[in-house]
């Protein structure tokens, strides 16, 4: 049975997907993104993609040959929805852009997307529903938890180990061996150099006019 690919959200993240996962698709000669799921059918108006509206994500009832594609940023939303669709037997898509490396050795979960340009290295570990958007480098034997979000140019260096449910600012980055706690936040430009326990925001200063 041919798989029909579901977008779960219809914002910023969702056009990206919509673009990205075509272009996965196109690779594999499969068909691309079928519609979307979202509380307003108007998410996508304006916008010349021609997916349509395929019901509310509480609402929807998956079918056999549905394949969802997590395009929701938030990873505390996203675990929410998430559970919820798979209480209803869901299951999730693995998007891998055709410009992105994953290593061999490196482990993807169930619907992980990888955006263009980014590298996932040798015995890296990715867990459930992780979104790990452009030029994002994932290092070495780095551990990534479920339903984590890495905005771009995230870089994560050897042996780092993200919990459950983290957010990654753009351009964030994270010294070798260092621990990331359960729904911590790691702001734009941060650089991380030690521990950080769980539901912890670290930021980096902005900058400041001359």
């Amino acid at each position: 049975m041919t798989e029909r690919l579901i977008l779960v959200g219809g914002g910023a993240f969702a056009r990206e997907l919509i673009n990205w996962t075509q272009d996965a698709m196109d690779a594999a000669g499969k068909p691309g993104v079928a519609g979307f799921l979202d509380v307003s059918p108007n998410a996508l108006d304006g916008f010349s993609y021609g997916v349509p509206w395929l019901g509310d994500i509480d609402d929807y009832v998956p079918q056999e040959g549905d394949r969802f594609v997590m395009a929701i940023g938030d990873p505390v939303g996203k675990r929410t929805v998430a559970r919820k669709l798979r209480a209803k037997g869901a299951r999730f898509a693995t998007i891998v852009h055709p410009t992105a490396i994953v290593a061999r050795s490196a482990k993807l979960g169930e619907g992980v997307v990888v955006c263009p340009l980014s590298i996932v290295s040798a015995d890296a570990q990715v867990g459930d529903l992780v979104a790990i958007n452009s030029h994002c480098g994932i290092g070495h034997d780095v551990r990534i938890g479920d339903f984590s979000t890495l905005s771009g140019f995230i870089d994560l260096t050897g042996w780092v180990q993200v919990g459950e449910a983290v957010f990654f600012g753009s351009g964030a980055r994270v010294l070798p061996k260092t621990k990331i706690g359960d729904e911590a936040r790691i702001g734009a430009g941060a650089i991380i150099m030690r521990a950080v326990p769980a539901g912890v925001t670290m930021y980096a200063p902005p900058a400041k006019k001359l």
